[in-house]
């Protein structure tokens, strides 16, 4: 009879839903941590991870893990990880964002095999949905484009955004270059990518971080035109300034630079272009540009710094002309041996 008003009380607390008093109740009797708990031990163990990364994860936990958050970490199976889905597609999130989400909870969740607090891992990325049908965002410039854009941009921001289309450098990394960090004068000039402009996760403010990856710290060799380039900005930077923040010493005006381009992409757009480039496209533009010259996807990989060469294939390789009649033979001349 106890037994039974103990479990009335707890149903009523749980506003009348039984799966939220069966939680309640586990985690009553449970010695072992609750998700959430789990978690915050997960995102403090992250000594690597920016401040942006960290408020991101503070962010999932917060707002969608609820049906997960307060059961003992050991008591989550496939059925409450199914039950978590739903949840968030009832919310209307996206398949990518749930796949997000879902990739910080199995971390979370591989934190607690690690602890011993579980013996597996619950999370299947084969149940989650399908993306269905997403808009490619990316656009590729040709020079012609991009002279239109440029001839709208300020004239002390043009040197950065040709620096960018010449090279493929993620605008962070551009603006976080000082002059030690060009070889100008030997037979192959270069930058050297070891840093980049990160946004702060509690003020929004800017810091210098590593670069996004791990490949990313990487030399870029310069055409004879960026080069010459170079050498004019650094005619006006401090000798420890950053060459192509606009007044090259201050961490650099990204909402400044951000809003230049905007103005510039609309005018051109006024006068007759058909493309709404963002500045990332810039650095899709140059990876165009030099698959149109005959650079291979893995030469294109390391010149951008991406950590898998699935990044590349999965990005430009549909730019490679006769990538698909190569892929034909080659599966042609496995069949026939």
């Amino acid at each position: 009879m106890e037994g039974a008003k103990a479990w009335k009380r707890i149903i009523e607390t749980a506003g009348g839903d039984p799966a939220k008093a069966e939680n309640a109740l586990l985690s009553k009797i449970s010695s072992v941590p609750t998700f959430a708990e789990i978690a915050d031990q997960h995102i403090d163990r992250l000594i690597s991870a920016t401040p942006y990364t960290i408020r991101a994860y503070k962010g999932y936990l917060k707002n969608h893990c609820g049906p997960i958050s307060g059961l003992p970490v050991d008591k989550v199976d496939e059925d409450d990880m199914i039950g978590w889905i739903r949840y968030m597609q009832d919310k209307g999130k996206s398949a990518k964002t749930i796949a997000n989400v879902h990739g910080f909870i199995s971390a979370v969740f591989s934190t607690a095999v690690r602890k011993k607090y579980r013996p597996d891992n619950p999370c299947d990325a084969r149940l989650l949905p399908r993306g269905g049908v997403v808009e490619d965002t990316t656009t590729f410039l040709t020079m012609g484009e991009f002279q239109q854009v440029l001839a709208h941009v300020a004239e002390e921001h043009r040197p950065l955004f040709v620096f960018l289309i010449s090279t493929g450098l993620r605008f962070g990394e551009a603006l976080a270059l000082r002059r030690t960090d060009f070889q100008l004068d030997g037979p192959t000039p270069t930058a050297r990518v070891t840093k980049s402009w990160k946004r702060s996760g509690s003020d929004h403010s800017f810091f210098i971080g590593e670069p996004k990856t791990r490949k990313a710290v990487r030399s870029v060799a310069l055409a004879p035109s960026t080069v010459e380039l170079v050498k004019k900005r650094l005619e006006r930077v401090p000798e420890h300034g950053y060459v192509f923040a606009p007044n090259g010493v201050v961490p650099p005006a990204y909402d400044r630079l951000a809003n230049n381009w905007r103005s510039a992409v609309k005018k051109a757009r006024q006068n007759g272009l058909e493309k709404r480039p963002r500045i990332h496209d810039l650095r899709h533009s140059h990876a165009s540009l030099m698959i149109g010259q005959g650079m291979n996807l893995y030469e294109l990989a390391t010149r951008l710094g991406h950590e898998s060469i699935t990044t590349t294939t999965g990005t430009y390789g549909h730019l490679v002309p006769d990538a698909h009649f190569r892929a034909m033979d080659f599966v042609e001349k496995s069949l026939s041996t």
